[in-house]
C-alpha cells in the first residue's frame, strides 16, 4: 500500500511505502518510509527535452539533509520567437538546468538513470529515499487537495498553456492512492 504526497515548492511528488523500522540494540526503533520522488505536471512543464542528468554530491547509500540537491536535469527545447501574420515563424533554442532537491533528510537509496530521464514523465521516479517518522513530519508535504489548492491560480509553466495543470490533476497525470 502507498500514499502520494506533494511538495508546493518545488512541485514534487512523494509516494510513500512502508519500509522495516530502524533501531538496533537499545535504540528503540522508529517507523521509516521507503520514498520514491518525482516531478508533477507542474515542474514538467517548465522544463524541455532531458539531454543530461548531473548527479549531486552524495552518492546512494549516504545521508542527505533535506534541501541538499540530489540530481540536475540539463534540458533544452525549440520556443516561437518570432512570428508574423503570414506565418513565418522563427524557432529559438533554449536551454536551462532544473535542480532536484530533497524535501526531507534520510538516506538516499538510488536516482534515476541517464535513459529514465531522458523518458521523463509524470511516473518517473527520480530519487529513492529511506525517511524515518521525524523526517517525513519536519518536511513540507501535503495532500492532493492542497496541492491543487497551491497551484491552481499559479501560472502555466514555460512550455505548458493554461489548461494542462487542471486537466491533469497537477500531480504527474496519476491520482494520488
Amino acid at each position: 500500500m502507498s500514499r502520494t504526497l506533494f511538495c508546493p515548492a518545488g512541485h514534487l511528488w512523494a509516494r510513500l511505502r512502508r519500509a522495516p523500522a530502524g533501531g538496533a540494540g537499545l535504540v528503540a526503533a522508529r517507523s521509516a518510509w521507503r520514498v520514491e520522488v518525482g516531478l508533477t505536471v507542474h515542474a514538467l512543464e517548465d522544463i524541455g527535452d532531458v539531454i543530461a542528468v548531473g548527479h549531486g554530491p552524495t552518492a546512494p547509500g549516504n545521508r542527505v539533509e533535506a534541501g541538499a540537491a540530489l540530481l540536475t536535469l540539463d534540458w533544452e527545447a525549440h520556443r516561437v520567437s518570432t512570428a508574423d501574420e503570414l506565418y513565418h515563424t522563427q524557432w529559438a533554442l533554449v536551454e536551462g538546468a532544473h535542480p532536484l532537491h530533497s524535501p526531507f533528510g534520510g538516506t538516499l537509496l538510488g536516482l534515476c538513470s541517464d535513459d529514465d530521464a531522458r523518458r521523463l514523465g509524470p511516473e518517473t521516479v527520480l530519487a529513492t529515499l529511506h525517511v524515518d517518522r521525524p523526517g517525513l513530519a519536519a518536511s513540507q508535504l501535503v495532500g492532493e487537495a492542497q496541492y491543487l489548492a497551491a497551484v491552481r491560480g499559479a501560472p502555466p509553466g514555460r512550455f505548458g498553456r493554461e489548461s494542462t495543470l487542471h486537466e491533469q490533476h497537477s500531480i504527474g497525470g496519476h491520482r494520488a492512492d
